[in-house]
């Protein structure tokens, strides 16, 4: 089929999605309004990119990098601190190796509108008793949300939490482009209060 003749059918067929469903898709346009620009609908439709070469799901996994860069035993001051906290498992969680395939799978079925995958059988999402049991984390007490702040707070939170140097912090700050710092960096911060400086507090919030 020509590339122009395929568009037109592609676009004859969302017109129709609009008034009556999506081809494999929705039946109730109503609810999932984003679907439009679903990965499962280029998918529907046989494009496995979006725009020229740009690859619709990249995969990143940190977890090779933080299994080498985590110590086998901690101070024990600073592990202590990790159980208590309920945290330590957090460390253990990362995954050496992931499968694209079934990620990309899990991908397509998931619905942000819903906050759920929307299977074959039905509907499907994380609870969490699922975090618990997986990662190990406590599930009670004080909900948490994380608020974004700016290169200059973050800098001002390193010296504070951390024990680092203001200018040393920002110039981090900066490179990263935001109010975030590289694992690298935290990593070199947690070595240096752990193992040279003595100051456990700053090296367990690394």
């Amino acid at each position: 089929m020509p590339p122009v003749h395929q568009e037109q059918v592609e676009e004859q067929v969302e017109e129709q999605a609009v008034q009556q469903a999506w081809p494999g898709g929705p039946i109730d346009t109503s609810l999932l309004t984003r679907y439009e620009h679903h990965v499962a609908r280029h998918v529907w439709f046989g494009q496995e990119r979006v725009e020229g070469d740009k690859i619709e799901l990249r995969i990143v996994s940190l977890g090779r990098k933080l299994a080498d860069r985590i110590p086998d035993h901690h101070p024990q001051v600073i592990q202590g601190w990790l159980n208590i906290s309920g945290l330590c498992w957090l460390e253990r969680t990362s995954l050496k190796f992931t499968d694209p395939q079934l990620i990309s799978a899990f991908v397509e079925r998931w619905h942000p509108e819903t906050s759920s995958f929307h299977m074959p059988f039905g509907e499907m999402t994380i609870t969490l008793d699922d975090v618990a049991c997986l990662l190990h984390l406590p599930v009670r007490g004080q909900f948490y949300t994380p608020v974004s702040v700016s290169q200059e707070q973050a800098a001002e939170l390193a010296v504070e939490l951390l024990g680092e140097e203001y200018e040393f912090a920002l110039r981090e700050t900066v490179a990263q482009r935001g109010g975030y710092f590289s694992q690298q960096w935290l990593y070199e911060s947690y070595n240096r209060n752990a193992n040279f400086y003595g100051k456990y507090d700053c090296a367990a919030r690394a």
